[in-house]
């Protein structure tokens, strides 16, 4: 499975925030600026909701500081992800950076977009009526703006906002985000909808209040390690990834139990996506004396995990999704489970977990499927059905493909042998 932070995922895992900032100023505005300059440096209490494909996907209350002087911003929240999952969730946003904080696990993500003013765009926008927020009149301003986007994706977004003049100064009061993408014959679509109780303009903020916490910046965090509930300290089971076709081996990856993957794939899949990658099925032995769970991604052709305990097996609730610690050590079967397995702690097929170190095992390959073949079973279909945890219908579609290769019966065939079968061997041997 791997730890993708497309425009897709980030919306999702940090509830459309992302859309607002990375949006905002990357919008292709063709009107005349002739509506509200709204403060780029302010603070505020907030409360913010978002959802995915007319699915609620999240609400959170807190505050929001942001100095555009700076090119910072940090968001402080208390809500809900895939209600009624309770989190805590901080975020840093940086011109060169940004990290995020959820249930005590901070890390950095690797992407392009960083900070950006979250009311670029109203300069753009267009008086459209008025009305009352909380009982304050107020206008209406609304700009509809393409986003740029990779060929064969096309993507608006529909921004609205209420504001009211305060001593000469534009305060909004409530904002809406519609963003929509078209990809071939795929539709996604994503909202947010902010409400601001005490917007203040700022002149200047303490230089204290954008430190990054020391332990968002460690490359290494070795942290702590979960005392084992298995008799030897080890733990067989059967794990999912969810790859390209150039995935060699389980080293370097992100893998997970059926609920896991099926978050993944259903939060994150386009059907584009969905039917150039595989699914496959491994049988494996962990050290279950878990550390903290690594993000494994591709960079520049080569596979590395960062921000975890590279010294063992990781593990989290999937996305983080449980306290403490992002489950770390929790087992919350109901929301599934995330693994990271990084190569350094690899052991070879002569060797017992805890020789020289080694935390896992390839034991064997048991299928790999294409995900062409779980879109013609209905995969995104099942995943529509229930967007929601335990994801019961996706789950299914996915076992059925495993468990069979009769078509009648969901099955699909083993495939990419030159791939899949082949890094099974590689990745038993690899020291």
């Amino acid at each position: 499975m791997t730890t993708r932070t497309s425009v897709l995922l980030l919306p999702l895992l940090l509830g459309v925030l992302w859309n607002t900032f990375s949006y905002s100023e990357a919008l292709v505005f063709t009107s005349v600026p002739n509506g509200p300059k709204i403060a780029a440096t302010f603070a505020s209490t907030m409360h913010m909701d978002s959802g995915f494909n007319g699915v609620p996907t999240s609400n959170y209350s807190g505050e929001m500081f942001n100095d555009d002087n700076a090119k910072a911003t940090n968001y402080f929240l208390l809500g809900h992800f895939y209600p009624p999952l309770v989190q805590n969730m901080n975020l840093y946003l940086r011109e060169n950076h940004t990290f995020y904080e959820l249930n005590g696990i901070c890390r950095g993500i690797p992407s392009s977009q960083h900070y950006g003013d979250i009311f670029a765009w109203t300069p753009y926008s267009h008086h459209v009526g008025s009305s009352e927020v909380r009982g304050i009149p107020c206008d209406i301003f609304n700009l509809v703006a393409p986003i740029p986007e990779p060929q064969g994706i096309k993507a608006f977004s529909n921004l609205t906002v209420w504001s009211h003049m305060v001593n000469g100064a534009a305060i909004p009061l409530q904002m809406d985000i519609l963003v929509d993408y078209t990809e071939g014959s795929t539709h996604f679509s994503s909202y947010s909808h902010y409400d601001f109780f005490t917007f203040t303009p700022v002149t200047n903020f303490p230089s204290q209040l954008f430190d990054i916490p020391t332990k968002c910046t460690a490359t290494d965090p070795v942290g702590f390690l979960c005392n084992s509930t298995d008799p030897d300290g080890t733990r067989r089971m059967s794990v999912y990834n969810f790859h390209n076709a150039g995935v060699k081996s389980l080293a370097n990856q992100n893998i997970a139990d059926v609920i896991g993957d099926a978050f993944y794939i259903c939060a994150l899949t386009t059907a584009n996506v969905l039917e150039s990658y595989y699914l496959s099925l491994w049988d494996i032995t962990v050290n279950s004396t878990y550390g903290q769970y690594a993000l494994c991604n591709e960079v520049k052709g080569q596979w590395i995990c960062t921000g975890g305990n590279l010294d063992t097996v990781g593990r989290e609730a999937t996305a983080g999704l449980a306290h403490p610690s992002g489950g770390q050590c929790v087992t919350r079967p109901e929301l599934g489970e995330w693994f990271s397995l990084p190569e350094q702690c690899q052991c070879d097929s002569t060797q017992s977990i805890g020789n020289n170190g080694c935390a896992w095992r390839v034991e064997k390959p048991i299928k790999t499927v294409s995900g062409a073949c779980l879109a013609a079973n209905g995969l995104l279909d099942a995943c529509m059905k229930q967007n929601a945890f335990p994801f019961s219908y996706a789950t299914a579609v996915m076992e059925r493909a495993m468990n069979s290769t009769d078509p009648s019966e969901g099955g699909c065939p083993n495939v990419i042998p030159s791939s899949a079968s082949a890094s099974a061997s590689a990745s038993a041997s690899a020291s």
